[in-house]
């Protein structure tokens, strides 16, 4: 099926279960997928049938035709509005609870505080600090991550695309992480602060001028690879895979979307876009959710080597970074090279045909409620991180 927005669906008889594109993924995924969509108990399983010579009687409003749009809208709208709350949910814990929980600790005479304005956390003992920061952003990824399972109760087998069918795909999208990596943090090259520029724990909420060896090993361990995974199972897990229904491009956007919303930094905002799109697209061109993990792994690492580059002790700063990135960023460019021609071309992402434009598909989801209200409470967590 197609996602073009002049095509005219022509077709009398509507079964989209069963006009879904499945060659794209392993049979036993796809049988299992399928299943799932044809549950008709499932307010999130697309499931719509009709014959548009015929009408159906409804209470109060007589003989009218089914409309498919009423039916995109509707699973749509039932699928956002769990994210929408999800989304709530990591908001509320990144913004409000993780406070609460710092301030309780503050009350039992820990030496640890944060400020009610932003979102700083600080203290005499390095320790607490970090198993702080450890502590609220586990809790903020995990509950949504069980929060959504739970509610779209999709099987193991459904959930999560777990067949490596394309280990090439792997490496083409390591590639095009580093290379995007490198491209979103060359704007800052050029900026007068020449020193620390690409801090990997710039982002962090803490005051980190304590922190001794021990500490930051043990933040940089948890964040490349335990919180790699819990996030890449809030993105490319239950979510993504409902959303498939409209097409795997569709899926992929409001991913995207979704990331670069909860990355509530208006920095990084950009990354996040599109290492969510390369991981997103890498899980179905691999046929594996280990790749998104992967394409999350490497590419913290790759900042954490510039930022082990430029807290080096050496007189050459600028050039051996610079020297790094361009390397990296030819090197990375080749291997996509090369993965185009070595990689047989295949068909790699379902497309769904429908009378409803995409553009139409995607305002069904972004006003979903409470989707509008979360994105723009992101949007202003953003903006006052920016400013405080």
């Amino acid at each position: 099926m197609n996602d073009r927005t002049d095509f005219t669906y022509s077709s009398d008889i509507i079964n989209v279960v069963e006009e879904y594109d499945y060659d794209t993924q392993c049979e036993q995924y796809n049988r299992y997928f399928k299943h799932w969509r044809e549950n008709k108990q499932c307010p999130f399983a697309f499931n719509f049938e009709m014959n548009k010579k015929e009408s159906v009687y409804i209470e109060g409003r007589g003989f009218k035709v089914p409309s498919l749009a009423d039916a995109e809208s509707e699973v749509i709208g039932h699928i956002m509005n769990i994210v929408g709350i999800a989304m709530l949910i990591w908001t509320f814990i990144d913004n409000i609870l993780g406070k609460v929980i710092i301030q309780l600790l503050d009350r039992l005479g820990l030496n640890i505080h944060c400020s009610l304005l932003t979102t700083a956390i600080y203290g005499g003992d390095p320790i607490l600090v970090v198993g702080a920061l450890i502590m609220i952003s586990a809790i903020k990824t995990v509950a949504p991550v069980i929060y959504l399972n739970i509610k779209l109760k999709m099987p193991k087998e459904v959930r999560f695309l777990n067949v490596m069918n394309h280990p090439g795909e792997l490496i083409r999208s390591i590639a095009w992480t580093i290379a995007i990596g490198t491209v979103t943090c060359l704007p800052l090259i050029y900026t007068s602060n020449t020193s620390q520029l690409y801090s990997y724990f710039s982002t962090l909420d803490a005051d980190i001028a304590a922190w001794g060896q021990a500490e930051f090993i043990a933040y940089t361990i948890y964040d490349l690879f335990f919180l790699s995974f819990l996030t890449t199972l809030f993105f490319n897990g239950a979510v993504f895979s409902a959303l498939r229904q409209f097409g795997d491009s569709f899926a992929i956007g409001i991913t995207a979307m979704i990331a670069g919303l909860l990355a509530q930094d208006l920095k990084e905002i950009p990354s996040a876009l599109f290492i969510t799109i390369i991981a997103s697209a890498g899980v179905l061109r691999s046929g594996s959710i280990y790749t998104a993990f992967f394409v999350r792994v490497i590419y913290k690492m790759y900042i954490l080597a510039i930022y082990v580059i430029e807290v080096g002790d050496t007189s050459n700063l600028e050039l051996d970074r610079n020297l790094f990135m361009i390397s990296a960023l030819v090197v990375s460019m080749i291997v996509v090279g090369l993965s185009q021609i070595l990689i047989n071309r295949r068909k790699c992402y379902s497309v769904y045909l429908s009378e409803v434009p995409q553009t139409k598909r995607i305002r069904f989801a972004v006003r979903a409620y409470p989707f509008p209200a979360v994105a723009l409470l992101c949007i202003l967590a953003a903006v006052m991180k920016q400013v405080f």
